[in-house]
């Protein structure tokens, strides 16, 4: 009897979370830049970065897996306008990870909401621009930041802060990619 009490004190315990869907990071609403090539290609060469503990790897936990959204860009942000060489846009850094912070425990740590966790994120981009007889050229930019969040966060809070995260590493990479193209790639640029 004490059993079947406890079972249904829990069942009455449990709710289901209600996960939030996140949008799209796009770039259509920003003017295309127009590069004189035949094509523009996106190919990663993100390496296995080890995360020393006790970091954890988040590239795959993200809201938006950072990849997609940077194969996005290169697909709404750069237009091929025609030319002899092409342009290759190479995901170089691709690192976002979760590292535990200590937080008070004991009597005093009931009472105490600590900061519990630290996320870290980088994203860096090269642009080269190949087979063009009159020369080559290349771009790069990186950008990154980190959050903490409380122990007291749910899912939906933690994944804000990531999604928020990510948005603002993407915007400052965007900004500072075509300071850079504009700069080192210009006599491509339409």
């Amino acid at each position: 009897m004490l059993l079947a009490g406890a079972g249904a004190s829990l069942a009455g315990c449990s709710r289901s979370v209600e996960r939030k869907t996140w949008p799209d990071l796009a770039f259509q609403h920003l003017q295309p830049i127009g590069l004189r090539v035949s094509e523009v290609s996106f190919r990663s060469e993100v390496g296995t970065d080890d995360v020393t503990a006790p970091g954890r790897d988040i590239r795959y936990a993200m809201p938006a897996l950072p990849k997609a959204v940077m194969a996005r860009w290169s697909r709404e942000r750069l237009t091929a306008l025609g030319g002899p060489g092409r342009c290759v846009v190479t995901l170089t850094r691709n690192r976002f990870f979760e590292v535990p912070l200590d937080t008070t425990g004991g009597v005093e740590g009931f009472f105490t909401i600590d900061q519990s966790a630290r996320y870290e994120g980088a994203l860096a981009l090269r642009i080269d621009i190949k087979g063009d007889a009159s020369g080559t050229g290349f771009a790069e930019a990186s950008a990154s930041a980190t959050r903490t969040v409380p122990e007291d966060f749910t899912l939906n809070e933690r994944e804000q802060t990531l999604y928020d995260m990510l948005q603002s590493i993407v915007t400052v990479l965007d900004g500072r990619m075509e300071q850079e193209i504009r700069a080192g790639l210009s006599r491509w640029v339409g």
